[in-house]
């Protein structure tokens, strides 16, 4: 039987990990992953051990967005001055 908020922890941590190798709409699949994670973690318990697939998708959707801002910033950059 599933608990309630198990199933936006997983798609929360699968949205999050797609997140970073997919520059172009990886920011957007990070913030469907923050999303997700937020909403899961206010419904789980804080003993749950599937919470920490919430943890892990919040952490992986701000790395993707952390990276395609990165991505974005280098490419302004060597068209700017190259």
């Amino acid at each position: 039987m599933k608990r309630e908020g198990e199933s936006e922890a997983v798609l929360s941590l699968v949205l999050g990990l797609l997140s970073i190798p997919l520059p172009l709409i990886g920011w957007i699949l990070g913030f469907f992953a923050i999303g997700y994670a937020r909403k899961a973690m206010r419904k789980m318990d804080e003993r749950d051990p599937k919470r920490w697939y919430a943890v892990a998708g919040l952490v992986a959707g701000i790395g993707g967005i952390v990276m395609d801002i990165g991505i974005l910033i280098a490419a302004l950059l060597v068209y700017v001055f190259i």
